[in-house]
């Protein structure tokens, strides 16, 4: 474990202790306060639960509930969950795998933290539940009022776009950049829209999850980038006025 904090790490990344700690104990943080949160849900019934005044663009999110669209974004999103390990392929990647790893960790378990506690304080109810089929004295769980924002979606988000980040910082000059860019982009939204059909969320369910989790997948790698060596600027004041000295 304490390689993973060495100074001399070749890859695009640096790791400090101090943190990947904060990082990783954001993400707890959040999913704990989620769960502390969800233990306390008062039990209603589906009679009891309004139906929210929706958009004309959430509107699309009623009337749909496909098991085999549910199905189908269950595959989708752990087929996206799983695209980091594609970077045991590759020489450079591979070798800072175990980097790779425990960013990959903190990235999913910050987004999970994030997701989970704005499910458990939004409890907007699933689409099903207005469904004339779906018995009115259903005792609702947790789960049929998390529809805001969409797991799925930002789940698929966060590994898809952390997946090309890292990619693009290993491999800066692969002509695979705009594919694997693409794919990024493209695999969310599927699951978003599988999970609309299923009527498990409405658009903006997963028009948030998307962003949210794409926000986080791109960011968290960024954020642990080693500053560029070679050239600076540095601006210091002296007897006679400014000192500027450039480095190459």
């Amino acid at each position: 474990m304490t390689s993973l904090f060495a100074q001399d790490q070749d890859g695009p990344y640096y790791l400090s202790l101090k943190r990947e700690m904060l990082y990783t104990g954001s993400g707890l943080v959040g999913t704990v306060g989620a769960s502390m949160l969800q233990q306390r849900l008062p039990s209603i019934t589906a009679s009891e639960v309004k139906q929210p005044n929706l958009s004309g663009f959430d509107q699309m999110g009623l009337g749909n509930y496909s098991q085999k669209a549910r199905n189908f974004s269950n595959q989708t999103l752990f087929s996206t969950l799983s695209l980091p390990a594609l970077f045991l392929v590759g020489k450079k990647s591979r070798r800072d795998i175990s980097t790779i790893a425990l960013l990959y960790f903190e990235t999913m378990l910050i987004n999970q933290g994030i997701t989970d506690l704005v499910k458990m304080t939004a409890l907007r109810p699933r689409p099903y539940i207005f469904e004339e089929s779906f018995p009115s004295t259903t005792v609702l769980n947790s789960n049929d009022r998390s529809s805001f924002f969409s797991g799925h979606t930002s789940g698929a988000a966060t590994a898809s776009f952390f997946t090309a980040r890292v990619f693009a910082d290993y491999y800066p000059d692969s002509k695979l950049k705009p594919y694997v860019w693409g794919m990024a982009a493209a695999l969310p939204a599927l699951t978003g829209y599988l999970r609309i059909r299923a009527g498990r969320h409405y658009p903006s369910d997963v028009l948030v999850g998307y962003l949210v989790g794409g926000a986080v997948g791109y960011l968290i790698p960024t954020l642990h980038k080693k500053k560029p060596k070679g050239k600076s600027l540095s601006i210091a004041p002296s007897m006679g006025g400014v000192y500027l000295n450039y480095r190459f």
